[in-house]
């Protein structure tokens, strides 16, 4: 049985038109979106410093990253804090992801997150954090372990409703899915170069007074 040409044509479109279709829903289909090869300077939708860079570089061992977005940018994640800011405090501790960072080379995966929420004031004066953190000096409060740094800011600005008379205090959290290899000094002053670095942007893009009294390059001095 023989079709003429154009009727062959639209047999083989009728066929291609669905596969399409599917391919493009599948795309759409999930919040994440892998990026792959992306060099220390791209990670993060490019909000993360030289430093928090190089600091990535070395707490993993390599120079390229494959990574996850889970809400976006950084502009969604800040969107994210406002919308949460506005309702009531049981929603506050919900995390708003910034980015999945990871690779893997000769075996060995490193995988990093980012996040967000907000805390309470409570939370965050509450003594009794677990003996293995060390606390820091910068913010408002910061923590860090070998496989986690926990960044809290306090931040005063237009686009949190209230925040004026009782600002916000936003807790940022590092994690690694493997506890990294290295000093552990070393480590702990990689990770909340990383942390700082994203938690500034974030600071920035909201807006918050004096950028929540984060600085670019914070003293790694640990509190007494």
């Amino acid at each position: 049985m023989t079709f003429p040409v154009r009727q062959v044509g639209a047999v083989l479109l009728a066929l291609l038109v669905p596969l399409v279709l599917a391919a493009c829903d599948e795309g759409k289909g999930g919040s994440d979106h892998s990026k792959d090869s992306l060099s220390s300077k791209q990670l993060c939708t490019g909000v993360l410093s030289a430093d928090a860079g190089q600091a990535i570089e070395s707490v993993s061992g390599v120079k390229k990253f494959s990574q996850l977005y889970s809400e976006g940018d950084l502009q969604d994640v800040a969107k994210s804090i406002v919308a949460a800011y506005s309702t009531s405090a049981d929603a506050w501790a919900k995390d708003h992801t910034l980015c999945e960072v990871y690779t893997v080379q000769s075996g060995a995966a490193f995988d990093l997150e980012i996040a967000y929420s907000l805390a309470e004031e409570k939370n965050v004066a509450a003594g009794g954090e677990d003996p293995e953190f060390t606390k820091y000096k910068i913010g408002r409060k910061a923590l860090v372990k070998a496989d986690k740094a926990v960044l809290y800011n306090e931040c005063t600005s237009k686009k949190l409703s209230g925040s004026e008379s009782s600002p916000a205090i936003i807790r940022g959290e590092l994690n690694y899915r493997t506890e990294p290899e290295g000093n552990p000094q070393k480590v702990r002053e990689n990770s909340l170069t990383i942390l700082n670095s994203a938690s500034l942007a974030l600071a920035k893009n909201l807006g918050c007074e004096k950028n929540g009294r984060l600085v670019a390059k914070p003293a790694l001095t640990p509190a007494s």
